[in-house]
């Protein structure tokens, strides 16, 4: 202690003299081991000898207990995973199929179903909430992971950009088809494989809003 003291002390009043600590505080101290440290002065000292911990532990410190809470206390961070890959995997199966239907078959209604499921997109989250728990509830569905992933399964705007399937070349479904294929096979072969940009497109739309989905995570669960 008397060599942190002494280093820090000269250092702090600019010499190894302990006249410049007496002439600065109006002391006749003889010896740096005999100055009596001033509280600010000792925490200062203190901290001068944890210099590069303290470096280490502040920046790191929140991150660490943010860690800590939620690795260690329930299932956080499992129910997320979870979550996120059940959304994605149901938005990268049923989308693509709504819109293969449309594309592939041409319905005479198709415009007008496509209309219908862009206008889902005019009314936000907020709104359908209370009707989205109340469904919920009489299906007893809350507190399942259903409860997170029905509400958007479907979704309009994802469909709407699979429309695209409408620029894929018909001759390939037609040499498919002469070929053999079946239907699935053309589904996930031609149409899946030609469409992976889009397809990645939905894909991180879906989890963007599955992670910060904590609203409605919170009212349903």
């Amino acid at each position: 202690m008397g060599f942190y003291r002494y280093g820090f002390l000269s250092a702090r009043y600019g010499g190894r003299e302990i006249e410049n600590y007496n002439r600065a505080n109006g002391t006749q101290y003889t010896d740096w081991n005999e100055i009596p440290l001033l509280q600010q002065d000792a925490y200062a000292m203190a901290l001068s000898q944890q210099r590069t911990r303290k470096r280490i532990e502040y920046p790191t410190r929140n991150f660490i207990t943010v860690i800590d809470y939620v690795v260690l206390h329930g299932r956080a961070v499992v129910n997320t995973v979870i979550y996120c890959l059940l959304a994605v995997t149901a938005a990268l199966i049923i989308n693509p199929l709504a819109a293969y239907a449309l594309s592939r078959y041409k319905p005479p209604s198709a415009y007008k179903v496509l209309l219908f499921l862009m206008l889902t997109m005019a009314f936000p989250p907020m709104v359908t909430q209370i009707p989205v728990f109340l469904m919920l509830r009489e299906f007893n569905l809350l507190n399942t992971f259903w409860a997170l992933i029905l509400p958007g399964l479907a979704n309009g705007y994802s469909i709407f950009q699979l429309k695209g399937f409408d620029s894929l070349p018909r001759e390939l479904y037609e040499s498919a088809t002469i070929d053999g294929a079946g239907e699935f096979r053309i589904f996930w072969q031609i149409t899946m494989s030609l469409s992976q940009p889009i397809l990645a497109v939905i894909a991180l739309q879906t989890f963007t809003a599955a992670y910060s989905n904590f609203m409605m995570a919170l009212l349903i669960c």
